[in-house]
């Protein structure tokens, strides 16, 4: 009883804190460049998805599906959805209500203000503008109350817009973008990278930053500059993290992104065209010549726990925008945990495990520390040299990867080496070494040990090593859409002599035939 009744106070005196002033009419106009999905504007357009059926209908996205449509009844439905929404009585504590909902909402009919609302009667934009001001004033007060930054920042956006749509408040929006400055020094590091070392969330929050840009950028005596720095820093991030094909690097969900989402908002920054080659924070290595790029997840110096991926030294490699090498992807949709940790783990990726234990305890019981990252450049090539612990506490052995790619010629050579640092734990039996191969290449060992790979665009590359113990086996990539048989190159070094031995090592190399 006690409960509800605290309720029903907090409630009443919610509503007294959101009361605002009479809107009439918008002060200014902001243009939205998003892309919306035309084939769900059609079926919004002929009945076919209602708002039970419609992909987060509280966030009102499909505005941008309907103005992509672009019949001449597109508008009107628009209006139609959104006074159907007003009109209904959304409780305060209804789903309707989340705040991160509301900040996307609010976007979204600022974005679209233009296109759908101004064609509308008076009554309708007075019914619109009243629900976006009562909605900025309760993104506000609830501001207060955000958990993590990124909300912060989500939360901050609709305030923005909203306000800016409405009135103009400079003190007001220059607050609040410091507070969005001081969001980002959590989120994103010196490089431009997320903290999380996730492009996924690092494209998200830079759609948002690039929302919020795109609304300031008309208003006047704003201090965006930290702002507008950061937002061009995270944008040559993702334009390193983007390969030749358009895509991002499989790394850490990078699968999962698409190449018209990365294109979409990397026209919208306006960054200068820099590519890094070692992005030390966030921890990523790109090599490059004219026709090949080759990007290494390098790790961070910080210890590695289980929210990472067991990814670590793993490369995918790309020539003329063809993906030789890759890791194996994400599940759009995980159907369980095994999946999820099948694709987390070492063998997933295209680097080095002994034992089939993971470089990084995915559980989070052993850490795993990067020993060291050298990289360098000459005029024949460029490489990095690196190692970590991952194994050290287990078997008493670290991991040395070395990569090289050559500038003139067609060649990507590597080494990985296994140091007997101490005699601790038990003695392991061997490391492997995958290469998971595109689909689009077809695997072929020849007589002296070598792998021909065969593009089914013409070209070929040669594998060679000096270790005999190599093998071809098959594999599955994970695509967004589906999931595709392909092979893998599993060389195997023996570890048993490693106490006396003190180094293992297997030389590789990639050279283009024709």
């Amino acid at each position: 009883m006690l409960t509800i009744l605290n309720l029903i106070t907090n409630n009443y005196f919610l509503k007294q804190k959101l009361k605002v002033p009479k809107v009439n009419s918008s002060t200014r106009r902001i243009t939205d460049t998003w892309q919306g999905n035309i084939e769900n504007g059609k079926k919004i357009i002929d009945g076919k998805l209602g708002p039970d059926k419609i992909v987060n209908f509280n966030k009102f996205l499909f505005l941008r599906d309907l103005r992509s449509e672009g019949s001449i009844n597109s508008r009107a439905i628009a209006r139609s959805l959104v006074i159907n929404w007003i009109e209904k009585k959304h409780g305060l504590l209804s789903s309707e209500f989340n705040s991160q909902v509301m900040a996307s909402r609010v976007t979204l009919w600022c974005f679209s203000y233009s296109w759908f609302a101004e064609s509308g009667e008076s009554s309708f934009q007075s019914k619109l503008l009243q629900s976006i001001a009562f909605q900025t004033k309760y993104l506000e007060l609830k501001l207060k109350e955000a958990n993590n930054n990124l909300e912060k920042i989500i939360l901050i956006k609709g305030i923005i817009i909203g306000q800016s749509i409405l009135y103009e408040d400079v003190e007001s929006i220059n607050n609040l973008i410091a507070l969005i400055d001081k969001a980002l020094l959590y989120l994103i590091n010196e490089d431009g990278g997320h903290v999380s070392r996730s492009p996924v969330l690092q494209i998200e929050l830079l759609r948002h930053l690039v929302e919020i840009r795109s609304v300031i950028a008309i208003l006047k005596k704003i201090d965006a500059e930290t702002l507008h720095k950061k937002t061009l820093k995270m944008g040559e991030f993702c334009r390193s993290f983007q390969m030749p094909n358009g895509n991002f690097a499989w790394f850490n969900g990078g699968s999962l992104v698409s190449k018209d989402l990365i294109k979409q908002t990397l026209d919208r920054i306006g960054y200068k065209n820099k590519i890094f080659s070692m992005a030390k924070q966030t921890g990523f290595c790109r090599l490059s010549n004219q026709e090949s790029v080759v990007f290494i997840d390098t790790g961070i110096k910080e210890n590695l726990i289980r929210k990472s991926k067991a990814s670590l030294f793993s490369f995918e490699f790309y020539f003329q925008k063809q993906k030789i090498i890759s890791n194996l992807g994400d599940l759009v949709k995980p159907n369980s945990q095994n999946a999820v940790s099948s694709l987390a783990s070492s063998a997933a990726h295209s680097t080095l495990s002994i034992d089939d234990r993971n470089n990084i305890d995915l559980s989070g019981n052993r850490k795993t520390k990067i020993l060291s990252v050298e990289y360098g450049k000459t005029k024949k090539g460029s490489l990095i040299d690196i190692s970590h612990s991952g194994y050290e506490l287990i078997y008493g052995v670290t991991h040395r990867r070395q990569i090289y790619l050559s500038q003139n010629k067609n060649e990507l050579r590597g080494k990985d080496e296994i140091l007997n640092i101490r005699n601790l734990g038990s003695i392991p039996k061997n490391a492997d070494i995958r290469f998971h191969l595109h689909p689009d290449i077809d695997a072929v060992k020849v007589r002296d040990g070598s792998v021909l790979l065969k593009h089914k665009k013409g070209f070929i590359w040669k594998m060679i090593t000096n270790n005999k113990n190599i093998n071809i086996q098959n594999s599955i990539m994970f695509f967004p859409s589906n999931q595709i048989a392909c092979k893998q190159i599993i060389i195997k070094i023996k570890l048993d002599n490693i106490r006396s031995n003190k180094i293992e090592s297997c030389n590789w190399a990639f050279e283009l035939q024709k």
